[in-house]
């Protein structure tokens, strides 16, 4: 309770910690407890809309943060009409009208300020703070961490917002005191931009470090490049943070990262799917329709545990989970038992019954929220050791990787064998960048399509009883992303008719 009157009182006397002052010095917040700066993502609640810090982002902060034009309203044209609903605005220009009754902060740059706040409550928040990077895995690593810490108030990103002009406010969310701050850390926000790595703004007690692999590289050279900025991550941390590292990480990948990280800290812990020597390892894998038993060896002593939909990459990401975890509470028996309950995001490994004629089922893993060669090559893994469980025919469908630069068609060159090789009945691709690749392919079973309704067209005459459909691509590049909706949209609706 102490700490929460403290944060209340830092809000109340902002202008003595923070540059900026009180439109009016007799009109002060009261209590504080969220933070925003898009109107989209305001409350609806009126009790919590009155607990609300508003900071109001200018369209030419917003763009400076994207170091390009962006489309954005600026902050006061945002909360037009719901003025007098906030707790405070903080804003660059003040909103002139006698009706409002809002204190409001005048700040001289508004992205200033909430970095300058963002430092202020972390100063003041002394629970585990986690940040998690990776080419992938971050955003499931961060779930299954924040489903194992379900009875505690855990603070952590929307969906996979993770860029520089996330973390602040999330930061800025300390405010609400929660048991544990778990972010997830895109490049982006690690880059030397601005005021560069963002984890030395979150302080992180515990740093995970999923992946390094074929991301990013229409920005970055190589993995070695990637390693040198993910490896960023560190540089928030202290000799009391805990490295969590992958060890199956290419060895001079993870080598620049251990470089790095002996720099803060020596209290470095690994795990490892392929048999790496490492603190937390595994040691089978029992695969089954819908779930995976899993065994592992976890600081020396056996574990076992159920994951559902449970790809190569869950896997891995649930051995973090699980450290993170033990770190924390010095147990782990709890999160053992909370593992075969997890549910990812939307389209990440997302199973879904799809109804067909004749009340017939199949079943599709929509894996489309977004693509790198890492997360490709762990779907089609995932589609060639679970298709074994299905009676129908097993259809794979590969939308191109975006992100990759000129080296996207070296990369779908090597990620053609990978697909021919997926022991799929059917295969089906989709982009640009797969093209030539397919249409070389003399096979009616391989077969390249223009748009998603002709690829929708031909799917009917293959998906029967018991049918697997692994669906996985990038988000940009193609409208190949809509295509799990649209299947979804059409065969649930079938259970009506």
């Amino acid at each position: 309770m102490e700490k929460m009157v403290q944060m209340q009182n830092l809000v109340k006397e902002l202008d003595r910690y923070l540059p900026g002052h009180f439109l009016n010095e007799e009109l002060r917040p009261g209590e504080l407890t969220e933070v925003e700066y898009q109107h989209s993502m305001l409350s609806r609640n009126p009790a919590v809309l009155a607990k609300t810090m508003f900071i109001s982002i200018s369209s030419e902060r917003r763009d400076y943060v994207n170091r390009k034009p962006v489309k954005w309203t600026d902050g006061n044209v945002q909360i037009i009409g719901k003025e007098n609903l906030l707790g405070l605005i903080v804003t660059e220009t003040p909103i002139e009208s006698a009706r409002l009754t809002t204190p409001q902060f005048i700040v001289e740059n508004s992205w200033a300020f909430m970095l300058g706040f963002s430092k202020l409550v972390r100063t003041h928040f002394h629970k585990p703070a986690i940040a998690i990077t990776g080419s992938v895995g971050k955003t499931s690593t961060r779930m299954l961490l924040t489903h194992l810490l379900n009875e505690r108030k855990v603070l952590e990103n929307r969906g996979n917002h993770n860029t520089r002009f996330a973390i602040p406010l999330y930061m800025s969310k300390l405010l609400k005191e929660p048991d544990v701050l778990n972010l997830e850390v895109s490049l982006n926000a690690l880059n030397g931009y601005d005021t560069g790595s963002m984890s030395k703004l979150i302080r992180p007690n515990i740093v995970i470090i999923t992946s390094i692999g074929e991301a990013h590289l229409s920005s970055m050279k190589d993995t070695l490049t990637i390693a040198l900025y993910k490896a960023k991550v560190l540089e928030g941390a202290n000799e009391e943070t805990t490295l969590i590292l992958n060890a199956d990480i290419g060895t001079k990948e993870r080598d620049i990262i251990l470089k790095k990280a002996r720099k803060y800290t020596n209290r470095i812990l690994t795990y490892s799917a392929k048999g790496q020597d490492a603190d937390v390892r595994l040691k089978h894998i029992q695969h089954e329709k819908f779930y995976d038993a899993i065994e592992i060896t976890f600081f020396g002593e056996t574990l076992t545990y159920r994951l559902p939909t449970g790809s190569n990459g869950l896997i891995e990401n649930s051995l973090a989970a699980l450290m993170s975890y033990f770190q924390i509470y010095k147990e782990i028996g709890p999160a053992l038992l909370k593992v075969e309950s997890f549910q990812s995001l939307p389209k990440t490994m997302e199973m879904i019954p799809l109804y067909l004629p004749g009340n017939q089922e199949a079943f599709m893993i929509d894996d489309s929220h977004n693509a790198a060669v890492p997360s490709m090559l762990n779907a089609i893994s995932y589609f060639k050791t679970h298709q074994q469980f299905y009676r129908g025919n097993k259809i794979l469908i590969v939308g191109q990787i975006a992100d990759l630069g000129e080296k996207g068609p070296e990369v779908h060159v090597k990620m053609m064998k990978d697909v021919l090789e997926s022991d799929a009945d059917y295969i089906f691709g989709y982009g640009d960048l797969f093209k030539d690749l397919f249409n070389h392919e003399k096979s009616a079973n391989v077969q390249w399509f223009e748009n998603l309704e002709e690829l929708r067209l031909v799917l009917r005459d293959v998906l029967n009883e018991d049918s697997l459909v692994v669906i996985k691509g990038s988000v940009t590049g193609s409208d190949f992303h809509k295509l799990g909706g649209l299947l979804k949209e059409e065969y649930q609706k079938k259970t009506e008719t």
